[in-house]
């Protein structure tokens, strides 16, 4: 699933925002630095919603959003529009996997000594892994 993300340029500083999500910004100095800060506030605003049992809105495609007088002037005044994908947290479901024992030691240490359990430790490799 993906979001429109508008970015703003002001003098030497970037924002981003996010029309479905009200609210929910960032600023950086630069354009790499702002879609990483944008990506993990967009990650905590959707994560903080569903934590306070708030339904997400419906995220509009960009051709719906464009053709919304609501949003012109934002879309006129923006420096660039991007999507950025969405992770929704979902229910943790039980999977088995195999690998070597040597490297289970090694994970199981890892995780213990960055306060995780081997599954939260995995899954924070593998989100990290697809975030590129």
């Amino acid at each position: 699933m993906q979001i429109v993300a508008l970015i703003h340029r002001d003098n030497e500083s970037y924002g981003i925002s996010f029309p479905d999500l009200p609210g929910c910004i960032s600023a950086a100095t630069s354009l790499d630095e702002l879609l990483l800060d944008g990506k993990e506030a967009l990650d905590l605003h959707v994560e903080m919603m569903l934590q306070d049992g708030e339904t997400l809105p419906e995220f509009r495609s960009l051709d719906v959003l464009r053709a919304d007088p609501e949003f012109a002037v934002d879309f006129a005044t923006s420096e660039l529009v991007t999507l950025l994908p969405v992770d929704i947290p979902g229910r943790a479901v039980k999977v088995t996997i195999t690998m070597e024992e040597h490297l289970l030691m090694r994970l199981n240490k890892a995780a213990e000594r960055q306060g995780y359990t081997r599954s939260g430790f995995i899954a924070e490799a593998v989100r990290r892994k697809l975030a590129g």
